[in-house]
């Protein structure tokens, strides 16, 4: 059995964070704007494009260059037009009508 490197711990984190974020909003229907989903989908790419230096892909590089710069976008947007990241536990859950 091969013995993992520190660039394919790196990847796998990545892998984690990515489900955990997919998890967070599917299963535990967190908000995906929300701080948890942001973060973890910062770095899930981060992670990726680091673990690819031991093992170079065009198509992950260009898939994880264009998901880091989504999120940072949507994230900025969001900044921008003054709706803070909702945190994980604020705010209606999507789809659900606002309490008032």
């Amino acid at each position: 059995m091969a013995s993992l490197g520190l660039t394919d711990v790196t990847g796998l984190v990545g892998v984690a964070a990515y489900v955990a974020a997919h998890f967070a909003v599917q299963v535990l229907h967190k908000s995906p704007t929300g701080r948890l989903a942001v973060v973890l989908n910062v770095i899930g790419p981060s992670c990726i494009l680091v673990s690819l230096a031991g093992a170079f892909n065009l198509a992950s590089f260009l898939t994880q260059c264009f998901w880091l710069g989504l999120t940072l976008l949507g994230w900025w947007r969001n900044r921008r037009a003054g709706r803070a990241v909702v945190g994980t536990l604020g705010g209606p859950r999507p789809g659900q009508p606002v309490q008032q």
